[in-house]
């Protein structure tokens, strides 16, 4: 199982949306590229250059919240992957001592119930016969 890209680009979305909802920032970026302080999360220098679609973030915070009624270890490597921007060896050990490797299949594995939870929430019928992970597009 691989990461689907057009998931990864949501979650991406949703981490800087979820980072300036936290600042208070209404959308709008609180700083400068040239005042950041050096070893910023990446999602600081990304959300002054790439614009936030809202409405995406917020159903995609609805999808990663659903993620603890599927499996509640899924939502946590969100969160930490995405939010506290946790490399695998970091989030092997906030995930209980696992791995890298199992860590980033966690995440692989995430995105897919992802996938099928944006595909449900889309009325696709068909969703059974179609394989996420081999077409990488979004439903």
């Amino acid at each position: 199982m691989a990461k689907i890209e057009w998931v990864e680009q949501r979650l991406e979305n949703w981490a800087r949306w979820s980072a300036e909802r936290a600042d208070g920032a209404l959308g709008f970026p609180r700083a400068s590229a040239f005042t950041r302080a050096p070893g910023a999360p990446r999602h600081a220098e990304s959300r002054n250059s790439i614009p936030v679609n809202g409405l995406d973030a917020a159903t995609t915070e609805r999808a990663v919240q659903a993620l603890r009624f599927v499996k509640g270890s899924l939502h946590a490597v969100v969160i930490q992957h995405y939010i506290h921007d946790l490399d695998g060896a970091t989030l092997g050990q906030r995930m209980g001592g696992i791995g890298p490797r199992r860590a980033y299949q966690l995440v692989e594995e995430a995105h897919f119930e992802l996938a099928k939870w944006f595909a449900v929430h889309r009325g696709l019928a068909q969703m059974g016969t179609m394989d996420w992970r081999a077409t990488g597009t979004a439903p």
